[in-house]
Order: structure tokens, then sequence, then C-alpha cells
């Protein structure tokens, strides 16, 4: 009966359909993964030469960081 769309009165109601625990967890895993990104280049911008993390450190340059905050 269920097969062509009839229930018994009374069965449990049909709910639309809800994410597993994978779905949730794969969220989780990506937003971890986001604000980590997020944290490594801002800490990146502070230490880079320019302020700008994706200037190329030149072969033969000297490393240098800047000084206090």
């Amino acid at each position: 009966m269920n097969q062509v769309g009839m229930t018994l009165p009374g069965g449990r109601s049909s709910r639309g359909p809800a994410p597993d625990i994978y779905t949730v967890l794969m969220f989780g895993a990506c937003v971890a993964l986001l604000g980590a990104c997020a944290f490594v280049g801002l800490q990146a911008t502070k230490v880079s030469k320019d302020g700008n993390p994706m200037t190329p450190q030149l072969p033969g340059e000297r490393i240098s960081l800047p000084s206090g905050r």
C-alpha cells in the first residue's frame, strides 16, 4: 500500500528528508577549515613584507620579520 502512496490512518506522519550525521559532520569540517584558512591568512598579513601574504619571496633575498606589533 505504501508503494502507491496510500497510508493507514494513525500511522507515522511522513517528514521531509533530513540531513544525516555524515552531512552534519562534513558541514562542520568545512566551517572549521574555513576558519583555519582565515586565521592563517590574517597571521600571514602580519609577517609578510608588504602586508600582502601572496607576495613571492625572491631567491637570495634576506627574510626579515617586522619588529613590534
